[in-house]
């Protein structure tokens, strides 16, 4: 545990919370509470800038919001089998600024625990956004940050599925990339150059079902590039779910 209050895990260097606008630089990505045991009830959560902007609700984006199930954030828009169960979009202000996560949905039936953020190991440093002119534009993903997502699946006996998929490509002009994810209950990954690096840009699955388990209340789902490019954009991160 580092004394941002935050277990690097596997990473090492300082880490800097770079999730909101006005981060670049002085966020403190103080964490309370933080629970990566699986067992707890994971606390609360500041980044120390400027509260995280929200697009509030699917009718923001003309996505259904759905209204049966116990995962309740509509179709998923990456394709996935399930509904939504989590999705964010990542947005800066111009390429080379600092990308800050804006929430889309949040569909699980306990919303107490729910907050995206991109860290970098560098002190001072920001998690950037950037590739405004084949795409959208997204984070820049790739050997220098991360991004942890705080969720609770309480309310959920039993994940039948669940499929994490980002939209974007590599950050890479000769090769492809890939994402691994990882929880307390263990890592995944796709395949090494899943993700193409031409544009336009494409929703990329990768199948999260062993590390996302039903009835935890402090579940922190940590997601970083991988193999050949190391480096990706990522527009949008989906969480789908076929759960009751």
């Amino acid at each position: 545990m580092d004394g941002t209050g935050r277990d690097p895990g596997a990473f090492a260097g300082p880490i800097v919370d770079a999730s909101s606008p006005d981060d670049q630089g002085g966020g403190d990505g103080s964490f309370t509470n933080l629970d990566l045991s699986g067992t707890g009830d994971g606390g609360a959560a500041t980044d120390g800038g400027a509260a995280d902007l929200a697009i509030g609700s699917d009718a923001a984006t003309g996505t259904d919001s759905g209204s049966s199930g116990i995962i309740s954030g509509g179709p998923c828009a990456s394709g996935a089998p399930g509904k939504t169960a989590y999705r964010v979009l990542w947005a800066g202000n111009g390429a080379g600024s600092t990308a800050y996560p804006m929430y889309d949905v949040n569909g699980l039936p306990d919303r107490t625990r729910d907050h995206v953020g991109a860290y970098t190991y560098q002190i001072g440093g920001h998690a950037v956004w950037d590739d405004p002119f084949l795409g959208a534009g997204g984070l820049v993903l790739d050997s220098s940050d991360f991004v942890d997502i705080e969720l609770s699946t309480s309310g959920l006996t039993h994940v039948y599925s669940a499929t994490l998929a980002i939209l974007g490509r590599s950050f890479a002009t000769t090769s492809s990339g890939s994402f691994s994810w990882q929880t307390a209950s263990g890592t995944g990954a796709t395949p090494a150059n899943a993700v193409s690096n031409s544009a336009p840009y494409a929703w990329y699955q990768g199948n999260a079902t062993a590390v996302i388990p039903a009835g935890n209340a402090g579940l922190l789902l940590r997601i970083k590039a991988g193999p050949s490019s190391g480096s990706l954009i990522v527009n949008r991160i989906e969480l789908c779910m076929e759960a009751d």
